[in-house]
């Protein structure tokens, strides 16, 4: 009876996956927006519970998702180590704009885990993940790019302008549409000037 009660409970747990409001809980039996799988928060008895939960989850295109179960098949503590299930997971992250899964591909293109070693490749990878805001993303790419010859840097740069002046482009084209709204300006008025003159 406890071992099923055990598994409803988990089963209940994960079904919360997509509630948004868990994320802002201090509740540690709930599963936050940055925990999305709960690997390390299940038992080895459930952790194939866990880990079809989050199958589902990324086969729906969650990002968080994807990345951990990337994660997971990668650094293999939990599971086999499976390179090729890294790749897939990580790569559709990537694809969606996940930083660390970027971050984490990059070094597998760096490293020739499951693929084989190409810094133009790793390099790009990094430098994404770096826009996208990880840090150590930053200093990979710079030591990716102290390995790579001269030609091989001209190459990755030419790719990464070719991809920020697309997505630029991009930008440009769904502003003058309509279909991205562009941001408010900033007042550069104080909230108390502007407050006084909203009661005048």
């Amino acid at each position: 009876m406890h071992r099923l009660l055990k598994h409803v409970a988990l089963s209940g747990l994960l079904s919360l996956l997509a509630t948004p409001l868990l994320a802002e809980s201090d509740n540690t039996l709930l599963i936050s927006a940055n925990d999305r799988c709960a690997f390390e928060r299940v038992d080895d008895e459930s952790l194939p519970l866990a880990l079809d939960a989050c199958r589902q989850a990324a086969e729906r295109g969650d990002m968080q998702a994807q990345f951990e179960l990337g994660q997971l098949y990668y650094k293999g503590e939990r599971v086999e180590r499976d390179y090729a299930s890294s790749l897939q997971w990580l790569e559709k992250a990537s694809i969606q704009g996940e930083p660390k899964a970027q971050y984490l591909l990059g070094l597998m293109h760096f490293n020739g885990e499951g693929v084989p070693r190409n810094l133009p490749q790793a390099y790009i990878i990094l430098k994404m993940a770096a826009v996208n805001g990880n840090d150590d993303a930053i200093d990979a790419a710079d030591m990716v790019g102290q390995e790579m010859n001269t030609q091989e840097l001209q190459v990755a740069n030419h790719v990464l302008g070719t991809l920020f002046r697309d997505y630029l482009a991009q930008i440009r084209e769904e502003q003058l549409s309509g279909t991205l709204e562009p941001e408010d300006p900033v007042d550069p008025r104080s909230d108390t000037q502007q407050a006084d003159e909203v009661l005048e």
